[in-house]
C-alpha cells in the first residue's frame, strides 16, 4: 500500500533530487502529466477492445445487406485516419511548446466518433454503413494522440526512466484491451433490442460507444492547464552528462538499418494482430456455429483472458529486461509467440465444418445458431478450427503484441537518442497504421480461400520475420549507448575535477 501511495503522490527520491535537473515541484508536474498521457492510451485501446467483438454483428443489424468484405473496410477506417493525420500531429509536436491543445482536440474527436457510432440507427438504412464507417474513421484520427504520447514520453523522461515509462504506457494500453471486452461481454446481457431513451436505442452495441464517449469527456476535464503541464528533461540530462551547451550537440548518428528493422518488426506484429481481430467474429460464427450473442459473449471472454495473460507477462517485462537484453526479449517474447499463434491455427482432423442452412437460416452444427455459408465452398473440404486452437493461438498473439509494442518502442526511442522524436514516432505510428489497413484484408482471404490459405500464409510470413530477426538481432542492441553515456559521464566528472 505504501508503494501505491507513493505512486500517486509523485515524490522525487534523493537520487533524482541530487541530479539537480529539476525541483520537487517540477518533478511532480512532469510525472503527473506523464501519467495523464498513460490514460490517453488506455482510452484509445479501451474503445478498440470494446468495439471490436461487436462490430460485425452491429454492422449486420444496422444494414442486413452488408457483406463481410465491407467489414474489412470498416476495420481499415481507424488506421486510415491515423495514417493520414499522424504525420501532421508528429510535425506539430516538434514545433509546439506544449502538446496540451492537440490532446484536447484529439480527445474531443474521440468523443464525437464514439457518439456517432452509437446513433447510427437514427440514419436511413442505406446510409448507416457509411455513417458507421465515418465514425470509425474519426476515431482513427483521434488515435493519432498515440504519436504525441510516444514522442512526449521519449523527451519527458530520463534515460533511466525511459523503459519503465514506455512499459507503463503500454501496460495502460493493454489494460484497456483487457477491460474493453469485459465491458462488451457484460453489455451482452442487455441484448440487441435493449430499450429506447429519448429516441435513442440503448443496447449492447450502442452502450459501448456511449461509455467510451463519457470517459472521453471526463478525460478532457483533466487536461486543464493546472494538471497537464508540458515538461521535458531528456535533452537537459544529455547536456549535463556530455558537458555540451546545446541540445543538438548531443545527437548521435542514426543507425538507419536498426531503426527500420524495429519498424518492420512492429508493423508485422500490428498486421497479424489486426488480421486475427478482424477475422475472429466471422471465424467463430462459421467454424463453431455460434449465434451473434454467443459469439459476442465467448469472444469477449477469450479476448479478455488473452489480454490478461499478456498483462501478466508484461508485468514481468522489467525483470526480463534486467535478465536479458531488450533485443532478445523482443525476439523470444514477441516474434516467437507470433509464429506459434499462426502455426497453431492451421486446421487439423477429419470433422466437418457446420454449414448454414439458407432455407431456415439454421446451422447444421450442434449450436444451431451460425455456421459456414454455402457460398464458401471451401467449407466442404477443410476441417474446422477447434476452440482449443483458437484459445492457444489468441493467447500467444496477445503476448506477442503486448510485449512487442513496448519493447519495439523502447528500442526505437533509445536508437533515436535525445533528438525530438515527433516525426519519427509519427512514421512509426503511420507504418503500423498502414499495416492495419492491409490487415483486415484477411477477411477477404478467409471468405474466398479458407483457413489453410489464411493461416498458412501467416505462418510463412511470421516465420520469415523470425529468421530475419534472429540473423540481425545484434543490430538492435542498445546497451552500447548506455555504456557510452556512462563513459561520457565519467569523462565529464574528470573534467570537472
Amino acid at each position: 500500500m505504501a508503494s501505491i501511495g507513493s505512486w500517486w503522490r509523485v515524490v522525487q527520491n534523493e537520487k533524482d533530487r541530487s541530479s539537480g535537473l529539476e525541483s520537487d515541484f517540477e518533478y511532480r508536474e512532469r510525472w503527473i502529466t506523464i501519467r495523464l498521457v498513460y490514460v490517453s492510451g488506455f482510452l484509445m485501446f479501451l474503445s478498440f477492445g470494446v468495439v471490436t467483438t461487436g462490430l460485425w454483428p452491429y454492422l449486420q443489424d444496422m444494414d442486413p445487406t452488408v457483406g463481410k468484405p465491407f467489414l474489412s473496410v470498416v476495420f481499415a477506417a481507424p488506421p486510415a485516419g491515423q495514417l493520414i493525420f499522424s504525420p501532421l500531429i508528429g510535425w506539430c509536436s516538434n514545433r509546439l511548446s506544449s502538446i496540451r491543445v492537440p490532446f484536447v482536440i484529439l480527445t474531443a474527436l474521440f468523443v464525437f466518433g464514439n457518439g456517432l457510432y452509437s446513433v447510427v440507427e437514427l440514419f436511413p438504412t442505406p446510409h448507416r454503413r457509411y455513417v458507421l464507417l465515418l465514425a470509425r474513421f474519426v476515431f482513427g484520427i483521434s488515435t493519432s494522440i498515440n504519436t504525441l504520447s510516444r514522442a512526449y514520453i521519449s523527451t519527458a523522461t530520463k534515460l533511466s526512466e525511459r523503459t519503465g515509462a514506455i512499459s507503463m504506457s503500454s501496460l495502460a494500453q493493454t489494460f484497456g484491451l483487457a477491460v474493453g471486452p469485459i465491458i462488451q461481454a457484460a453489455l451482452s446481457t442487455i441484448g440487441k433490442e435493449g430499450l429506447m431513451w429519448y429516441g435513442l436505442r440503448i443496447n449492447m452495441y450502442t452502450m459501448a460507444g456511449w461509455i467510451c464517449a463519457a470517459l472521453g469527456v471526463v478525460y478532457i476535464l483533466f487536461l486543464n492547464p493546472s494538471c497537464f503541464v508540458h515538461r521535458t528533461i531528456a535533452a537537459q540530462e544529455a547536456m549535463k552528462t556530455t558537458g555540451f551547451s546545446k541540445a543538438t550537440d548531443t545527437y548521435e548518428p542514426l543507425k538507419m538499418f536498426s531503426i527500420w528493422t524495429v519498424m518492420i518488426g512492429y508493423s508485422v506484429l500490428m498486421f497479424f494482430y489486426v488480421s486475427v481481430q478482424t477475422a475472429l467474429s466471422p471465424i467463430s460464427l462459421d467454424q463453431f456455429g455460434w449465434s451473434h450473442e454467443e459469439s459476442l459473449y465467448y469472444l469477449g471472454i477469450l479476448i479478455t483472458g488473452g489480454t490478461l495473460c499478456s498483462c501478466a507477462v508484461f508485468l514481468l517485462l522489467p525483470q526480463l529486461c534486467k535478465r536479458f537484453q531488450e533485443h532478445n526479449v523482443f525476439l523470444f517474447f514477441a516474434i516467437v509467440p507470433l509464429f506459434i499463434s499462426q502455426v497453431v491455427m492451421i486446421p487439423m482432423g477429419s470433422k466437418s465444418i457446420p454449414m448454414l442452412d439458407s432455407s431456415n437460416n439454421r446451422s447444421t452444427g450442434v449450436g444451431g445458431g451460425g455456421g459456414c455459408p454455402i457460398e464458401q465452398e471451401w467449407c466442404n473440404s477443410i476441417p474446422p478450427i477447434n476452440q482449443y486452437q483458437l484459445t492457444i493461438s489468441y493467447t500467444m498473439l496477445c503476448i506477442s503484441f503486448s510485449v512487442g509494442i513496448a519493447i519495439s518502442q523502447t528500442i526505437l526511442s533509445k536508437l533515436l537518442g535525445t533528438r525530438p522524436q515527433g516525426n519519427w514516432m509519427a512514421l512509426y505510428t503511420s507504418i503500423g497504421g498502414l499495416t492495419r489497413i492491409i490487415g483486415p484484408a484477411s477477411v477477404v482471404v478467409y471468405v474466398r480461400f479458407g483457413t489453410y490459405w489464411l493461416f498458412g500464409l501467416g505462418a510463412m510470413i511470421s516465420g520469415l520475420l523470425l529468421i530475419w530477426m534472429w540473423c540481425y538481432k545484434s543490430h538492435l542492441r542498445t546497451t552500447k549507448k548506455i555504456h557510452h553515456a556512462e563513459e561520457m559521464q565519467r569523462m565529464a566528472n574528470g573534467v570537472a575535477e
